[in-house]
């Protein structure tokens, strides 16, 4: 299954798991987010590696801990690297409430290295992982979030970037 999602992990789990494809064990997801580290990120696909747990739907499925593991993060760069997509690896930071990522709580997630934030990986992960199915995620950041504020002058793009789906389609030949 390929999905393209701008939800949050409830939605996206219930969707993907209350409307099941028959077969489906595996999932390639790329949401959009927001990019905390601008020179890191800039002109690169993101393939995160753990992901702050910053919302609650993660906690229903796996042990509590601040971090979730994304298990497929190395062999997903492998297929990055066969395609010749441009892409850093790195933590995300998830969060369950739009628009509440507070100067503070930036810095701090910076701190800690995470290159993005976005509202579905570590509950999505977590749903994965509980039910033996493989997700294999990558982000495209369209929007920056700094200390100074947000800004989306390029969140259109990345919610509709055809990019995606072709690497999307790789991805699901190789794996």
């Amino acid at each position: 299954m390929v999905e393209f999602t701008i939800r949050n992990s409830l939605s996206t789990i219930t969707i993907r798991y209350e409307v099941p494809v028959p077969g489906s064990q595996r999932s390639a997801k790329s949401p959009s987010c927001e990019r905390t580290h601008t020179q890191k990120t800039f002109g690169k696909y993101i393939i995160p590696t753990e992901s702050y747990r910053g919302e609650a739907c993660s906690y229903y499925y796996a042990e509590p801990a601040d971090y979730i593991g994304i298990r497929n993060a190395d062999r997903l760069s492998d297929v990055f690297d066969e395609i010749g997509a441009p892409y850093v690896k790195g933590r995300v930071w998830t969060t369950g409430s739009m628009l509440r990522e507070t100067a503070g709580l930036v810095r701090k997630r910076k701190a800690e290295g995470c290159l993005a934030v976005e509202m579905e990986l570590a509950g999505v992960q977590a749903v994965c992982d509980f039910h033996g199915f493989e997700l294999y995620d990558f982000l495209e950041a369209g929007d920056v979030l700094g200390e100074s504020g947000w800004d989306i002058e390029n969140l259109p793009a990345a919610n509709h970037d055809l990019g995606k789906l072709v690497i999307a389609l790789e991805i699901a030949k190789r794996v």
